[in-house]
């Protein structure tokens, strides 16, 4: 199939006009079953997973695609696997690609390593596959470094019964999936980060008995397991995460919960803030706590998509954090995704409840946790139930634009349970191997240095849906997508972000 080069048409924008990107659409793909990873890339190709398919023959399994940079597949090579299975990390080498698939319903992982020339099997193997009773809790816990040159997993049991921790396994890998060490150690983590070195660094929070917020933090290497300890009293941690670890300094955010005695429900968790502070590992001291406490402008993003509800704290329930990008002076971009759920009756009289997503709130943060600037921006969508629908890509640029790619309706529906209906017409046409409704539009949301936003809509042949795991960076120029239409098959695509 010739590739087809396509340039933006209408641009919509706030604040200011956008320059016009360019997306090439690659070669399309023999199958139309919407789950895919993009692998990775090298000097002269693109790889992507794609699986759970029903092709012309009806098969079953996953297929690897090798595009070269003319956006042309080179070279398709069907994996033996009975059901699907997708990368939740993979690593392109000289030689090789390393994959992990990750179990999450049983808290394993399968390690696999494919010859890169020939796409077959060199090894692969069973991490964390241990038989659990009813009243255990596994949990399993993976990161990878900023460099892609190591990956970490650590599985952890708990005891439901005992409300005691059974057993915990670490282990580093390099990019080719061998084990670098392992050890039986278990850290309390709400939040991690594998440095470029193998440092696996985490924080974790709890409230003692004087009611005092108290954070934990570790360093953990092949050799030393070292912990330290510090805490905030004057707020209550809602959330924590780690933006970055640069000469011992962790750089810290999280969310601010809300005093929970002023809702009737007490099942949900509310926020009414945002946090930021440096600690220190070699003096063992914190910096200054930097606190955002949410305006009625962000309230209005954070508002529920139902336009009729309205804010003030009634329906701030599902933040979540989203990939850092970090940034050159040793700062950071850090998001949260705004996510509802939403309960719907079908025909039968069946109650089924959905996430769908409302916007995203932005942060850009100094190496001293100062806040730069602050900025957000709704997003409505009718795609709630694909795979990838809860995760919005998004890439810092050479000049350190912050660069969202969406999904969108033409229509922005503002009423939440429309959009679950519409997913529903979508799995009605299953049994006609094709999707229902689709996204009406691609659209680009940017931010510049000082946080003010475009939208750009990126116009294609046909509708899109974003699918699998979007995040792989071309040069930092250009960003890869995988993709489906109502008509077509998936294929590849690449969208000029400069």
């Amino acid at each position: 199939m010739k590739k087809i080069i396509l340039t933006l048409g209408l641009l919509l924008s706030i604040g200011s006009i956008a320059t016009a990107q360019k997306v090439e659409i690659g070669e399309r793909n023999d199958y139309i079953r919407y789950e895919s990873s993009i692998l990775g890339m090298d000097n002269d190709y693109y790889y992507t997973l794609v699986g759970y398919n029903y092709g012309p023959e009806n098969t079953k399994g996953s297929t690897i695609y090798t595009y070269n940079k003319n956006m042309k597949i080179v070279d398709t090579t069907h994996l033996d696997n009975e059901m699907r299975f997708l990368a939740t990390e993979s690593f392109v080498t000289n030689n090789k690609i390393a994959v992990v698939y990750r179990n999450d319903f049983f808290s394993y992982m399968t390690c696999e390593v494919i010859d890169k020339t020939t796409k077959k099997s060199i090894t692969k193997k069973d991490y964390f596959k241990d038989n659990t009773d009813f009243h255990e809790i596994p949990t399993l816990i993976t990161c990878t470094s900023p460099d892609d040159s190591l990956f970490f997993a650590m599985k952890t049991i708990y005891d439901n019964k005992k409300e005691a921790i059974k057993s915990s396994k670490m282990i580093l890998f390099d990019n080719e999936l061998n084990e670098l060490w392992s050890k039986d150690y278990f850290v309390p983590v709400a939040a991690t980060l594998l440095t470029n070195d193998g440092e696996f660094v985490t924080a974790g929070y709890y409230e003692d008995k004087s009611g005092k917020q108290n954070i934990k933090f570790s360093i953990v290497t092949g050799e030393d397991e070292i912990e330290y300890e510090t805490f905030v009293s004057d707020f209550k941690i809602g959330d924590i995460e780690i933006a970055g670890y640069n000469n011992g300094e962790i750089l810290v955010y999280g969310l601010i919960e809300c005093d929970p005695t002023l809702f009737q429900k007490k099942d949900f968790t509310y926020y009414n803030g945002f946090f930021t502070f440096t600690y220190d590992t070699k003096n063992k001291t914190m910096g200054r706590v930097n606190k955002y406490m949410f305006t009625d402008e962000d309230y209005k993003i954070l508002d529920n998509v139902n336009s009729k509800t309205s804010h003030k704290l009634k329906n701030i329930r599902f933040l979540k954090a989203l990939e850092v990008l970090p940034t050159a002076d040793g700062g950071a971009v850090v998001c949260y995704n705004i996510n509802y759920k939403v309960t719907v009756k079908d025909q039968y009289g069946f109650t089924s409840s959905y996430m769908t997503t409302g916007g995203v709130l932005v942060w850009r943060l100094t190496a001293d946790g100062s806040i730069t600037w602050h900025n957000g921006f709704r997003k409505f969508m009718n795609t709630g139930m694909f795979e990838n629908s809860w995760y919005i890509p998004h890439y810092l640029t050479e000049n350190e634009e912050v660069v969202f790619i969406t999904e969108n309706s033409k229509k922005d529906k503002l009423d939440a349970v429309s959009q679950v209906r519409e997913i529903g017409k979508k799995y009605a046409n299953e049994a006609q191997k094709g999707p229902g409704k689709l996204p009406d539009v691609v659209t680009m949301v940017r931010f510049d240095k000082n946080g003010n936003v475009t939208r750009e809509l990126l116009h294609t042949e046909k509708k899109m849906v974003l699918v699998g795991d979007p995040n792989t960076v071309d040069d930092g120029k250009a960003v890869l997508l995988y993709v489906s239409t109502k008509k077509a098959p998936g294929g590849l695509i690449r969208i000029d972000i400069k």
